[in-house]
């Protein structure tokens, strides 16, 4: 089972991430935060997938399959997003101090 309420608060807070990187002037490109931000909509669809009621078992069970699939696309494109920001903004400052 999804725990519903934390997936949403994570999902909020993947599809904020763009507006604060833009705040923060560390947007670089535009696609690493991009990709953070697709992350929060896998998420809210784990959730939308998570608190639909159906009472057959056969489509229930593919219900499940989809959330599961999900989530774990929404981790993989924020790891993802997260680490190729993180070497984005390293490389600018490791270029900047010896460059």
């Amino acid at each position: 089972m999804v725990m519903i309420y934390e997936t949403l608060i994570l999902a909020v807070a993947t599809l904020i991430a763009p507006l604060f990187g833009k705040m923060a002037g560390c947007e670089l490109h535009g696609r690493p935060f991009g990709l953070v931000g697709a992350s929060g909509l896998f998420f809210l669809l784990t959730v939308a997938f998570s608190v639909l009621p159906v009472e057959i078992s056969f489509v229930a069970s593919i219900w499940y399959v989809c959330s599961v699939i999900s989530y774990f696309i929404g981790w993989i494109a924020l790891l993802v997003g997260a680490f190729w920001q993180l070497f984005e903004v390293v490389g600018l400052y490791h270029a900047r101090a010896h460059g």
